[in-house]
Protein backbone atom coordinates (compact mmCIF):
# COMPACT_ATOMS: atom_id res chain seq x y z
CA UNK A 1 0.00 0.00 0.00
CA UNK A 2 2.83 2.37 0.90
CA UNK A 3 4.53 1.59 -2.41
CA UNK A 4 1.31 2.44 -4.27
CA UNK A 5 0.99 5.76 -2.46
CA UNK A 6 4.65 6.52 -3.13
CA UNK A 7 4.21 5.84 -6.85
CA UNK A 8 1.11 8.05 -6.92
CA UNK A 9 2.98 10.90 -5.25
CA UNK A 10 5.87 10.49 -7.67
CA UNK A 11 3.42 10.53 -10.58
CA UNK A 12 1.77 13.72 -9.30
CA UNK A 13 5.19 15.35 -8.85
CA UNK A 14 6.19 14.33 -12.37
CA UNK A 15 3.00 15.86 -13.82
CA UNK A 16 3.55 19.07 -11.85
CA UNK A 17 7.14 19.19 -13.06
CA UNK A 18 5.98 18.80 -16.66
CA UNK A 19 3.31 21.46 -16.19
CA UNK A 20 6.01 23.77 -14.87
CA UNK A 21 7.78 23.41 -18.22
CA UNK A 22 4.74 24.77 -20.10
CA UNK A 23 5.36 28.30 -21.38
CA UNK A 24 1.96 29.98 -21.55
CA UNK A 25 2.93 32.65 -24.15
CA UNK A 26 4.24 29.92 -26.46
CA UNK A 27 1.10 27.84 -25.87
CA UNK A 28 -1.06 30.85 -26.75
CA UNK A 29 0.98 31.42 -29.91
CA UNK A 30 0.53 27.80 -30.91
CA UNK A 31 -3.21 28.16 -30.23
CA UNK A 32 -3.38 31.14 -32.60
CA UNK A 33 -1.67 29.10 -35.31
CA UNK A 34 -4.10 26.23 -34.60
CA UNK A 35 -7.08 28.55 -35.01
CA UNK A 36 -5.71 29.98 -38.24
CA UNK A 37 -5.29 26.48 -39.63
CA UNK A 38 -8.87 25.53 -38.74
CA UNK A 39 -10.55 28.89 -39.49
CA UNK A 40 -11.18 29.35 -35.80
CA UNK A 41 -11.56 33.12 -36.08
CA UNK A 42 -14.76 32.75 -38.08
CA UNK A 43 -17.87 33.96 -36.17
CA UNK A 44 -19.38 30.55 -35.46
CA UNK A 45 -20.30 28.45 -32.44
CA UNK A 46 -17.39 26.03 -32.94
CA UNK A 47 -14.73 28.75 -32.60
CA UNK A 48 -14.56 28.58 -28.79
CA UNK A 49 -14.22 24.79 -28.91
CA UNK A 50 -11.47 25.07 -31.53
CA UNK A 51 -9.61 27.55 -29.29
CA UNK A 52 -9.91 25.33 -26.20
CA UNK A 53 -8.87 22.24 -28.13
CA UNK A 54 -5.91 24.09 -29.67
CA UNK A 55 -4.73 25.30 -26.25
CA UNK A 56 -5.11 21.81 -24.77
CA UNK A 57 -3.14 20.25 -27.61
CA UNK A 58 -0.46 22.94 -27.26
CA UNK A 59 -0.07 22.28 -23.53
CA UNK A 60 0.04 18.52 -24.12
CA UNK A 61 2.75 18.90 -26.77
CA UNK A 62 4.84 21.08 -24.46
CA UNK A 63 4.44 18.59 -21.61
CA UNK A 64 5.56 15.65 -23.76
CA UNK A 65 8.26 17.62 -25.60
CA UNK A 66 9.44 20.36 -23.21
CA UNK A 67 10.92 23.38 -24.95
CA UNK A 68 13.95 25.28 -23.67
CA UNK A 69 13.05 28.62 -22.09
CA UNK A 70 12.85 31.56 -24.48
CA UNK A 71 15.68 33.96 -23.80
CA UNK A 72 15.32 36.92 -23.66
CA UNK A 73 11.64 36.21 -24.31
CA UNK A 74 9.17 38.86 -25.32
CA UNK A 75 7.04 41.55 -23.78
CA UNK A 76 3.44 42.24 -24.79
CA UNK A 77 2.59 45.88 -25.45
CA UNK A 78 -1.25 46.05 -25.37
CA UNK A 79 -1.86 49.08 -27.61
CA UNK A 80 0.67 47.98 -30.21
CA UNK A 81 -0.67 44.42 -29.91
CA UNK A 82 -4.17 45.56 -30.83
CA UNK A 83 -2.78 47.58 -33.74
CA UNK A 84 -0.80 44.60 -34.96
CA UNK A 85 -3.84 42.30 -34.72
CA UNK A 86 -6.06 44.54 -36.83
CA UNK A 87 -3.22 45.26 -39.26
CA UNK A 88 -2.71 41.52 -39.89
CA UNK A 89 -6.48 41.00 -40.12
CA UNK A 90 -6.80 43.70 -42.79
CA UNK A 91 -3.76 42.36 -44.67
CA UNK A 92 -5.28 38.87 -44.71
CA UNK A 93 -8.63 40.17 -45.99
CA UNK A 94 -7.08 42.34 -48.71
CA UNK A 95 -4.65 39.59 -49.76
CA UNK A 96 -7.52 37.10 -50.02
CA UNK A 97 -9.34 39.32 -52.51
CA UNK A 98 -6.13 39.96 -54.45
CA UNK A 99 -5.29 36.26 -54.74
CA UNK A 100 -8.85 35.47 -55.83
CA UNK A 101 -8.69 38.18 -58.49
CA UNK A 102 -5.31 36.93 -59.73
CA UNK A 103 -6.53 33.34 -59.96
CA UNK A 104 -9.64 34.20 -61.98
CA UNK A 105 -8.02 36.95 -64.06
CA UNK A 106 -8.18 36.14 -67.78
CA UNK A 107 -4.95 36.02 -69.71
CA UNK A 108 -1.56 34.40 -69.12
CA UNK A 109 -0.75 32.70 -65.80
CA UNK A 110 0.13 34.95 -62.89
CA UNK A 111 3.88 35.30 -62.40
CA UNK A 112 5.58 35.27 -59.03
CA UNK A 113 8.87 36.27 -57.47
CA UNK A 114 11.02 35.11 -54.58
CA UNK A 115 12.20 38.10 -52.55
CA UNK A 116 14.85 38.17 -49.84
CA UNK A 117 14.29 40.36 -46.80
CA UNK A 118 16.93 41.01 -44.15
CA UNK A 119 15.12 41.56 -40.88
CA UNK A 120 16.31 44.37 -38.66
CA UNK A 121 16.42 42.57 -35.32
CA UNK A 122 18.61 39.61 -34.35
CA UNK A 123 15.93 38.03 -32.15
CA UNK A 124 15.13 34.45 -33.16
CA UNK A 125 11.69 34.84 -31.56
CA UNK A 126 10.86 37.90 -33.68
CA UNK A 127 12.16 36.02 -36.72
CA UNK A 128 9.84 33.08 -36.04
CA UNK A 129 6.84 35.34 -35.33
CA UNK A 130 7.41 37.28 -38.55
CA UNK A 131 7.87 34.13 -40.63
CA UNK A 132 4.67 32.55 -39.26
CA UNK A 133 2.64 35.71 -39.83
CA UNK A 134 3.94 36.14 -43.38
CA UNK A 135 2.97 32.53 -44.11
CA UNK A 136 -0.65 32.93 -42.97
CA UNK A 137 -1.23 35.93 -45.26
CA UNK A 138 -2.56 34.60 -48.61
CA UNK A 139 -0.19 34.92 -51.55
CA UNK A 140 3.06 34.72 -49.56
CA UNK A 141 4.96 31.57 -48.56
CA UNK A 142 8.27 31.26 -46.72
CA UNK A 143 10.71 29.39 -48.96
CA UNK A 144 13.76 29.50 -46.71
CA UNK A 145 15.00 31.11 -43.52
CA UNK A 146 18.72 31.91 -43.47
CA UNK A 147 20.46 31.77 -40.10
CA UNK A 148 22.30 33.54 -38.55
CA UNK A 149 21.76 36.26 -41.15
CA UNK A 150 18.05 36.56 -40.28
CA UNK A 151 17.02 36.67 -43.93
CA UNK A 152 13.60 35.51 -45.08
CA UNK A 153 13.17 34.21 -48.62
CA UNK A 154 9.51 34.67 -49.49
CA UNK A 155 7.58 33.47 -52.55
CA UNK A 156 5.19 36.30 -53.44
CA UNK A 157 2.31 35.61 -55.81
CA UNK A 158 1.77 38.32 -58.42
CA UNK A 159 5.07 40.17 -57.91
CA UNK A 160 5.91 40.38 -61.61
CA UNK A 161 8.03 43.53 -61.73
CA UNK A 162 10.93 44.95 -59.74
CA UNK A 163 8.62 47.60 -58.28
CA UNK A 164 6.13 44.95 -57.09
CA UNK A 165 8.96 42.91 -55.55
CA UNK A 166 10.20 46.00 -53.68
CA UNK A 167 6.65 46.68 -52.49
CA UNK A 168 6.46 43.10 -51.16
CA UNK A 169 9.72 43.63 -49.25
CA UNK A 170 8.40 46.86 -47.75
CA UNK A 171 5.22 45.08 -46.64
CA UNK A 172 7.23 42.34 -44.90
CA UNK A 173 9.41 44.91 -43.14
CA UNK A 174 6.29 46.79 -42.07
CA UNK A 175 4.91 43.54 -40.69
CA UNK A 176 8.17 42.91 -38.82
CA UNK A 177 7.97 46.39 -37.28
CA UNK A 178 4.40 45.83 -36.11
CA UNK A 179 5.36 42.51 -34.52
CA UNK A 180 8.47 43.86 -32.81
CA UNK A 181 6.61 46.86 -31.39
CA UNK A 182 3.80 44.57 -30.15
CA UNK A 183 5.79 41.61 -28.82
CA UNK A 184 9.45 42.64 -28.66
CA UNK A 185 11.52 43.56 -25.65
CA UNK A 186 12.85 47.07 -25.18
CA UNK A 187 16.15 45.85 -26.62
CA UNK A 188 14.38 44.51 -29.73
CA UNK A 189 12.57 47.81 -30.26
CA UNK A 190 15.78 49.81 -29.78
CA UNK A 191 17.54 47.54 -32.27
CA UNK A 192 14.73 48.03 -34.79
CA UNK A 193 14.79 51.82 -34.41
CA UNK A 194 18.58 51.92 -34.74
CA UNK A 195 18.37 49.89 -37.97
CA UNK A 196 15.65 52.21 -39.28
CA UNK A 197 17.76 55.26 -38.48
CA UNK A 198 20.69 53.69 -40.31
CA UNK A 199 18.50 52.89 -43.33
CA UNK A 200 18.98 49.12 -43.03
CA UNK A 201 16.44 46.59 -44.19
CA UNK A 202 16.67 44.82 -47.49
CA UNK A 203 19.34 42.57 -48.88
Amino acid sequence: MNDLNTRKKQGVRAVRHRLGKVQIPVALGMTVVWMLLFDGFQPRTESLGIALLGFTVSVAIMMVFPLPPIVPGFRFWPVQGVRMFFYVLVKMAVASFQVTAQVFRPGPPVKSSVVSVRLRTDSDLMLVCTAITVSVIPGSVIVEVAQPEHVLYVHVLGAESEAEAEKAKEDILELEERIVRALGTRENIAELEAAQAAGKGNT
